[in-house]
């Protein structure tokens, strides 16, 4: 038998792909392919930029759905005039929010004012021993820890007096951040119907009703736990309130209103507002602490256990899980306002993404039948 060899400088075909050079790929494909990275690029340094914009955008959109059955029930009112329901309802929210961080911050200020004036003396007299904050350190056996980082203490004292510059700095992105929020959150509840039409005219005709329906579920589930969030921590301000009265623990209204607004925060909120009120009561006397101890563990079992499901059984329920993991992310990148806001956009997603799983089977049922 014969074999036929080929040549050995014949080229083999695997020899050829392996020999395929830059020369060979479409300049067409390069160019693409640059412009496709570019792009990304300059989107993800576009979004870093405006990465205080968005949140901005994000957090009026989101105070937009909460005000929007308010702004609803308003309009019925006022002959259906869009703007002037969205207006009466803004400035009264604004009034109401201005009012209670007056009633809370002014009293703030003030002990904040006469700390920080006589800060070295009264480090001196916690060290001693002496005054309401010496009085504190006592009961609490901290002396020696006060007295070990007395220089850091004072020279923390120092940093803080000399640093008006900044705080007025930071006082002034704050203003810009709220009335820049204020104008978004107006803008959308005005324009909410053309901006729905708007979205509503991307999306194909047979799929608009299951996208409508979508969209007013997961707004309900937004406000509907924004409004039983509120009327929660409102009952835990009010008995905090009644407590402290009852106990004549100093300053008992900022304290209640502390809690009522530590208690929005999900998870940790309302250990953290009654940490600072039993603290207070242990200042004023060890048998007022106590009886603060007790009181918030008992009104936190009932909040969590008959409060909790009997305001929220309307709202959507999300995952324990989802929970946490929706709150550290709300937290990374929108600070304190993501932890309040995490929950009821999480809930909203799962309610989308519940009606785009309905449609899709749906859509499976037709195919097959």
């Amino acid at each position: 038998m014969v074999q036929l060899l080929a040549p050995p400088d014949a080229p083999r075909p695997e020899d050829a792909r392996h020999r395929q050079s830059w020369g060979d790929v479409p300049w067409r494909t390069i160019v693409a392919t640059v412009a496709v990275v570019i792009a990304a690029i300059a989107a993800i340094a576009l979004i870093a930029v405006t990465l205080r914009i968005l949140v901005w955008v994000v957090i009026a959109g989101f105070f937009a759905i909460v005000l929007a059955p308010a702004v609803a029930r308003v309009q019925a009112h006022v002959r259906g005039r869009r703007s002037l329901a969205t207006a009466i309802v803004m400035f009264s929210s604004a009034l109401m929010v201005i009012g209670m961080l007056t009633v809370f911050a002014l009293p703030v200020r003030q002990q904040a004012i006469a700390a920080a004036t006589d800060l070295p003396g009264t480090i001196d007299d916690a060290v001693a021993g002496r005054g309401p904050v010496g009085n504190a350190v006592e009961k609490l056996h901290l002396q020696g820890f006060v007295r070990d980082h007395q220089t850091d203490i004072e020279n923390w004292a120092d940093d803080v007096k000399g640093s008006s510059l900044s705080i007025a700095r930071r006082v002034i992105n704050v203003v810009i951040g709220i009335v820049t929020i204020f104008v978004l959150t107006f803008l959308f509840l005005s324009q909410s119907s053309a901006l729905g039409e708007r979205a509503l005219s991307v999306i194909p005709e047979r799929r608009r009703p299951a996208a409508r329906r979508a969209a007013n579920d997961a707004a309900r589930a937004i406000s509907g736990y924004m409004i039983g969030n509120l009327l929660i921590s409102l009952i835990a301000g009010v008995t905090a309130l009644l407590c402290l009265l009852i106990l004549g623990v100093p300053n008992p209204i900022v304290l209640a209103l502390w809690v009522a607004f530590a208690d929005l925060i999900p998870l940790v909120g309302a250990t953290i507002g009654a940490a600072l009120a039993v603290f207070a009561a242990f200042v004023h006397s060890p048998t007022a602490g106590i009886v603060a101890i007790i009181f918030f563990v008992v009104y936190q079992q009932l909040e969590n256990s008959v409060l909790q499901p009997m305001v929220m059984s309307r709202t959507v329920k999300v995952n324990p899980l989802v929970v946490i993991l929706s709150v550290l992310i709300g937290v990374e990148v929108f600070g304190l306002v993501g932890a309040v806001v995490a929950i009821p956009i999480a809930g909203a997603l799962q309610v989308a993404m519940k009606a785009g799983w309905h449609e899709y089977h749906q859509d499976q049922l037709r195919i097959d039948a």
